[in-house]
């Protein structure tokens, strides 16, 4: 009787859909923070409400796009991290993904929620007011300002901690997600 071993393949990369998400979200939230910290510098009122509205329209579009993030990761394959990363090191690492994932969240949320005014959604569909109190509006805006603050922070963060893994340490972390 021949004595078959069974290998086990283990994951190195996460799946197509996990990487085309993450790409794309990562990529149109860099362009809404860079155009939303850019408004404060646009005095032409034409110019300033294209680029807003245009955010605001791709803001709309990565919403939903989150949520089937956030929620694909729980039906996905896992990847393990295998000798990069072990006990607390893992630990803090899943901690600051899971605040990652909120503050993305609350920056989304509390952009739609501070609007004093309805927009266009690509110049083609109304979107309307969705608070109509002034005061609230303002307390959005405040939590939007602060949370696109420390989203920034997070980013930088993360593209350290990857440059940290890929570059000094020399483990391919970046292939897991390309």
């Amino acid at each position: 009787m021949q004595h078959q071993t069974e290998t086990i393949a283990i994951r190195t990369r996460y799946d197509l859909f996990s990487r085309l998400l993450h790409w794309v979200i990562a990529v149109a939230m860099i362009y809404v923070m860079i155009v939303g910290y850019s408004l404060h510098f646009m005095p032409n009122e034409r110019i300033f409400t294209f680029f807003s509205e245009t955010n605001m329209s791709l803001a709309l579009v990565l919403t939903p796009l989150m949520v089937m993030r956030f929620l694909w990761r729980y039906f996905r394959p896992t990847v393990p991290y295998g000798e990069m990363l072990k006990g607390h090191g893992k630990g803090l690492v899943h901690l600051l993904h899971e605040i990652f994932y909120l503050l993305i969240f609350v920056v989304l949320v509390s952009g739609f929620l501070m609007l004093e005014k309805g927009f266009q959604v690509f110049g083609v569909i109304d979107f309307p007011r969705p608070v109509t109190n002034l005061e609230v509006n303002r307390f959005f805006f405040t939590l939007h300002r602060y949370s696109c603050i420390a989203l920034a922070g997070m980013i930088l963060l993360h593209v350290a901690a990857v440059i940290k893994h890929q570059c000094f340490e020399k483990n391919a972390i970046l292939r897991r997600m390309l």
